[in-house]
């Protein structure tokens, strides 16, 4: 499901249809294309980006901060922005009236440590920050590697809003002339340095934050590429071809690693183009793999697609693209909504309480508050409703045979035909009913069973 990596949804049932029929060799790559054109593919990089970005449980105080987060992040993926500047403009950031990315260093307190433990795990791909309070148990990080990277950060401040305009009292930073961390229970002042290079030198014309940004996005850095395209095979096939980029820059002992090099300096190449990344990604026959081999060894990076659970985001949009107005909440988004900065409650809702703990993006980790929503909640519920859903009004039209309609739902939710056995079983169904109310019922109950199913559950 390559609509669900790249647009966040599932592809519509003509959309199956078109794709089955098509016989051009090209197929695949045409399709690729469209996804990554739609503005659907924007939006859910957005969504990816700030889920990715922010600290888990950030304060529903500053809802409004992450939706304009999630703006801002939307309209840089719409222009495909290039990897370097996307990552620099974050960094960068000042507040004020670009409401948003500020918060990526609010909802790290401004603290030094955290937002160096964060900057190298999303832009550098190491955890550094397992080398806080000591050198690195695994990696040739030492203590004040890390340190030498929160002094970056020690002179971003929150500019003091007494005695300003209350209209102009947005949250601002300011990289302030002072500001030093020390390592922890010590009086020993780390100047700033570059991870796994040379120190930084004081400058009157760039701040610490502007050399760290120049630094961090510049093709000679090892990290930088490498660390995105782990992140997008990561997205792509549920697992990086590296588990970290501790001490694997310089290694090549593995098909994975000789593979992530390899891709690193295509992507490179490409100015850092992250649509040139996906398309590179979804156009490779591992990509294209079926999933559920039992023959296949589970160690194998190439021999299977690894089965993904559906984000909660791509739960509701997915079912908001089955029946766009439910009774759970209405029309999902109104068209002034899109332009606020309001999200939807009944979206935030389902996501929050749909949201599973942190782990593997291959393990199931929802439970049975999860399990419970999908199988009695007013939002599932109302996909399947008759009166709601667009798949179960389209499908009762007369000119269509049981046969027609339960291959429809099984199009509009699994993007695939049924089997024999699972076509002879609804038809038969189908068959035992006595009055149309009762056809349209067990209609009904086939698509909430396909909703429900482990299948509709997994991208694979």
């Amino acid at each position: 499901w390559a609509s669900l990596d790249l647009t966040g949804v599932i592809p519509r049932a003509s959309q199956v249809r078109e794709f089955l029929a098509d016989t051009r060799p090209d197929k695949r790559e045409a399709v690729i294309d469209e996804l990554l054109d739609s503005p659907r593919h924007a939006t859910h990089m957005a969504t990816t980006w700030r889920n990715r970005i922010l600290p888990l449980g950030v304060e529903p105080a500053r809802n409004r901060e992450a939706i304009a987060l999630q703006k801002w992040l939307r309209t840089r993926f719409a222009k495909n922005l290039r990897h370097y500047n996307l990552v620099g403009e974050l960094l960068l950031t000042i507040g004020g009236d670009e409401l948003g990315p500020a918060l990526y260093y609010q909802a790290n307190d401004i603290s030094p440590e955290k937002l160096a433990g964060s900057a190298a795990e999303l832009f550098l791909g190491v955890q550094l920050h397992c080398a806080q309070c000591h050198d690195h148990p695994f990696a040739e990080w030492s203590q004040k590697d890390f340190w030498g990277l929160a002094a970056f950060f020690a002179r971003v401040k929150a500019r003091d809003a007494r005695g300003m305009n209350m209209m102009d009292a947005r949250f601002r930073l300011v990289d302030a002339a002072e500001g030093d961390v020390r390592l922890p229970d010590s009086t020993e002042v780390v100047p700033p340095k570059f991870p796994g290079g040379e120190p930084a030198t004081d400058s009157d014309r760039q701040s610490r934050r502007v050399q760290l940004a120049i630094w961090m996005t510049s093709s000679d850095n090892p990290f930088f590429a490498r660390a995105a395209v782990n992140w997008a095979w990561a997205h792509m096939f549920g697992r990086g071809l590296v588990e970290s980029l501790d001490g694997a820059v310089a290694s090549k002992s593995t098909p994975q690693a000789q593979l992530l090099d390899e891709l690193a300096k295509h992507f490179t190449a490409s100015g850092y183009n992250l649509k040139e990344l996906w398309r590179t990604l979804a156009s490779t026959r591992a990509y294209q793999l079926a999933g559920g081999r039992e023959d296949a060894k589970a160690a194998d990076e190439f021999a299977q697609m690894r089965a993904k659970p559906l984000t909660p985001e791509q739960l509701f949009d997915s079912f908001v693209l089955l029946a766009p107005s439910n009774p759970a909440g209405g029309a999902v988004r109104t068209a002034s909504m899109a332009n606020s900065l309001d999200e939807d409650p009944v979206r935030m809702e389902f996501v929050r309480n749909m949201r599973a703990p942190p782990g593997s993006a291959t393990e199931y980790r929802a439970g049975t508050l999860q399990a419970l929503m999908l199988m009695n909640g007013k939002v599932a519920a109302g996909v399947s409703d008759q009166e709601a859903s667009n798949v179960l009004g389209a499908i009762v039209a007369p000119f269509m045979d049981d046969k027609e309609r339960v291959e429809s739902l099984f199009l509009a939710t699994l993007s695939r035909p049924p089997d024999d056995e699972e076509r002879q079983a609804c038809v038969a169904m189908l068959a035992d009913c006595k009055s149309d109310t009762d056809r349209n019922q067990a209609l009904s109950d086939v698509l909430w069973a396909l909703l429900n199913s482990t299948e509709f559950a997994f991208n694979h």
